[in-house]
Formats: structure tokens, sequence, C-alpha cells
């Protein structure tokens, strides 16, 4: 008996045992269990879980990174227009050739690119070629010129051994035409092989030269372009025809960048065409001199350098008001998924992406109509950098 009980006693401490254990863990499971989150330290950017980006007060610091705390507010609206830098016709000019010839340089050498001319100038000269049948025609003029001199010089000589017997005025009449055939002989024989001078209709630099020294060219064939650098117009076309502009609307343009954030400069309307090109309306504006940095000494304007064909882009006003957030355009970043966004400065050292719908404004600012919140600070600078931690 007492085996017995010694065996009853220790299956009842077994059970006892192992069934409590089992039930600690009864019907949980904890294999989809959230892991605890794991606090960010270090002094290395890096990319969380979530999206947001860790980037220490060491590494913007380092990047110069700077942001703005924005707030609603009215706006103008402006659209965005495809333009092209062209010719001011009163200011451009084209030189033809005249006439069949042969190119030959002036007297200041022949024309190269950048090359300071005035109006009136001789860039060049054009020797004509003659045929055969030409030449023909010119000696034979000369012959019949020479016939006629001649007789008419021996009427006056038979005329003046008449003295009084002869009236005066058919004499003076027969010198007149002697005169007359002596100049059309002279201007006849200077015409064959004579050089036609090619003169600058206007002032300005050599841009264009589409003839070599030397090389036969044809009436009408273009010789050089000649560009006035202060006298360009912006040709920029608006599409929708069906916007009305303020009498004299406000204007700016910046260079075609595939950021779309580089800096522009201020344009001043000129005027617009009534007749539709490509089912756009074009419009013309002026480049006007942009305001460079203010210091001890340089506080002049500038004027933008710009070449005819060049592609640029128009912000133009259009008196419509949006409310929104302004920010600058270096401020939007393009997401992997092709939606634009902004940097917001959450916390000390924390940063996420915020979707965005932006507008333009001018050249240098959008206006946000939606994602945003008053008081979001965003990064303005050095949000390119934002994008590449990983």
């Amino acid at each position: 008996m007492n085996k017995f009980l010694q065996n009853v006693l220790l299956l009842s401490l077994v059970s006892a045992v192992f069934p409590a254990q089992v039930a600690a863990h009864g019907g949980e499971d904890h294999s989809h269990d959230e892991a605890p989150q794991v606090q960010v330290s270090g002094d290395k950017p890096s990319r969380l879980t979530d999206g947001s980006l860790f980037i220490p007060k060491a590494a913007q610091h380092q990047w110069q990174l700077r942001t703005r705390k924005v707030q609603q507010a009215e706006h103008q609206r402006s659209v965005e227009l495809q333009a092209e830098v062209v010719l001011d016709p009163a200011f451009g000019g084209l030189i033809e050739a005249g006439q069949l010839g042969q190119l030959q340089a002036g007297p200041d050498g022949w024309p190269t690119l950048g090359q300071q001319v005035r109006a009136g100038q001789v860039l060049a000269a054009i020797a004509p070629l003659d045929t055969s049948l030409d030449r023909s025609n010119q000696q034979a003029l000369l012959a019949e010129l020479d016939a006629q001199i001649a007789l008419t010089q021996d009427r006056i000589r038979r005329f003046e051994k008449l003295g009084t017997l002869m009236p005066a005025n058919e004499l003076d009449a027969l010198n007149i035409d002697l005169a007359g055939l002596k100049k059309r002989r002279e201007f006849a024989a200077k015409g064959a092989g004579q050089l036609v001078p090619v003169v600058a209709p206007v002032s300005g630099v050599i841009s264009q030269v589409h003839k070599l020294r030397g090389q036969v060219v044809e009436s009408q064939d273009a010789l050089f372009q000649i560009v006035d650098p202060s006298e360009l117009f912006i040709a920029a076309r608006l599409y929708d025809t069906s916007l009305t502009l303020p009498a004299n609307p406000g204007a700016s343009a910046r260079l075609l960048a595939g950021d779309n954030t580089n800096s522009g400069f201020p344009l001043q309307f000129q005027g617009q065409g009534l007749q539709l090109q490509q089912q756009a309306r074009p419009l013309w504006f002026k480049a006007l001199p942009k305001a460079a940095s203010t210091t001890a000494s340089n506080t002049e304007n500038t004027t933008p350098q710009l070449s005819v064909g060049q592609q640029l882009t128009v912000v133009l006003s259009t008196g419509e008001v949006l409310k929104g957030w302004a920010v600058p355009r270096t401020a939007l970043q393009k997401l992997d998924t092709g939606e634009t966004a902004v940097w917001v400065h959450q916390s000390a050292e924390r940063f996420i992406a915020q979707k965005v719908s932006p507008l333009p404004l001018n050249s240098e600012e959008v206006v946000i109509v939606s994602g945003l919140h008053d008081g979001d600070r965003v990064v303005v600078q050095a949000a390119s950098l934002l994008a590449q931690v990983r």
C-alpha cells in the first residue's frame, strides 16, 4: 500500500505541474504580434519603416537644410506657357545675295560669328558670273554705243563747219546726245565684272554665316544673319484661347530645365496676335533686367543672356485668385510613383513626404492648393537630398 500511495502521489504531482504550464499558453498565437518599436539612435540618416526619414542634426547642418513655416493665403493664379526666343523684326537682319556670283571678302575680312557690325558696313562682295551669252550681249551693246558716239561726233563736226548757217539749238542738242551716249557706254563697261557690295542693314552681332568665302551663290541665297542681343522677343503660345487676360498681365520666364526649379526673370507684355498659330494664341514679351544680389560693390541689374531659338517657360498671371500655401519650386520633389510631394519637418530629426497639388504662381514659387496645413514646416532647401536617403 505504501508503494501504491507513492505512485498516486507521484501522478498527482505530475498532473499538477504540466497542466499549469500548458494553460499558461493555451489558445494564444504570438506569431503575428508587432515587434516593439525600435528606438532610432546614431548619427546616420536613415529611412524608417513607415516611410519617414531620420535626419540627425549634424546632417541637417552639413546639408544646409532650411525649412519655412507656411500659412494659407490668397494668391494670383498663373499659367505656364511654352515659349521661344525670336528676333525683333525691327532690329534683326537677314542678308541675302542679290544676284548670281562668287563671294569675296569685304574690306574688313570675312565676317565671323560674334563679330560686331554697324549698319551700312560692307561685309562682303559678290563678283558676278557672266555666261557666254551675257558677254556677247555686253560686247554688242558696247559696239552699238561706240557706233552711235562716232556718228554723233561726225555730225557735230559737220555742223560746226557751217558756222552761223547752222542753228545753235540743233548743235546743243547733238552735244547733249553725245554726253548721254558716253555715260551709257561708261556704265555698260563698268557692269561687266564689277563687284556688288554686301551691306549690313542693321547694327548688331553676326549670329550666322551661311556661306563660305569663294562660294558661288544664287539670287536670294542667305548669306549672313545679324542679331541685336538687346532687342530680342520671347514668343509664347497660349492654347487656352478662352482665357481672358488682363490689359497688361504680369509675366516672368525661366530657362527650360528638367527639375523645373531654376529661378527666372521678369517680362514685359508687348502684345498678342489675333490669328491662331498651331491652334494657339501668340503672345510676345520683352525680357527685363533681373535684380542682382545686393552687395556693397554690386547693386546693378543684370539682363539675362538669351539666344535666338532658345526654349523657355513663361509664367503668365491670369488675374484669378487662388487660396493655398506658397512655397518655392525647390521644395517640390517627385516620388517613385510619379506624384509630387514636399518634405515636412515633423519633429527635430524626423521628416515625412507629404503629397501635394501645386499650381504655378510665378517663376520661383508655386501655390499648394491641397496637402498642407497651416503651421507646417516645409523643407525649401536641400529637399532633393532627403529623397536620396535609403
